[in-house]
């Protein structure tokens, strides 16, 4: 977790906004019920000046000051106030029961407005990986001895079958 977030203060210390920014869309894809993730994605995007992704980022947290209000209004104007778009653009993987009040209300509204608009509710599939544990993907001891093993044995193969028909071909001409 922390190997995490110190990679992304450092992108952000060495002026690395989009790694950064990368960084932390992988991650909320990972462990969409993190908010703080959200939050931290959506400051980024306001100190850089693109307030329709800060809002975007900012939608489903309750609004700590002016200038999330602001982000979020300028989010969804940008998105003509479209529950149906609005939910496909913000992609929530999460678990709709571990929502604060506030976010569960936005949801809900954004849900029966793309019902009423289009009569579909938008679904995507939930990810189940815990707030908190987070680490990154790494090919473990196991896969790296088997990977080595496999590309040893395609090599002794090889070898191998040289030798077979070095083999061959000095008895067919030592005849």
């Amino acid at each position: 977790m922390g190997n995490l977030f110190y990679r992304i203060e450092q992108d952000l210390k060495d002026g690395r906004k989009k790694k950064a920014c990368d960084r932390l869309r992988n991650m909320i894809n990972q462990f969409p019920n993190d908010f703080s993730l959200r939050k931290k994605l959506g400051q980024i995007y306001f100190e850089a000046g693109f307030l329709d992704e800060a809002g975007k980022f900012w939608i489903l947290s309750k609004p700590e000051n002016h200038e999330m209000e602001d982000a979020v209004e300028i989010y969804r104007k940008s998105l003509s106030n479209s529950g149906n778009a609005i939910l496909k653009d913000i992609v929530f993987r999460g678990d709709k029961n571990l929502l604060d009040e506030h976010a569960r209300k936005i949801i809900i509204a954004l849900e029966q407005d793309s019902l009423k608009a289009t009569k579909q509710i938008p679904v995507f599939k939930a990810k189940t990986r815990e707030k908190e544990s987070y680490s990154e993907n790494k090919t473990s001891f196991l896969s790296k001895i088997g990977i080595f093993l496999l590309i040893g044995f395609i090599i002794l193969l090889l070898v191998l079958g040289i030798f077979k028909l070095r083999e061959l071909i000095l008895s067919l001409f030592s005849q």
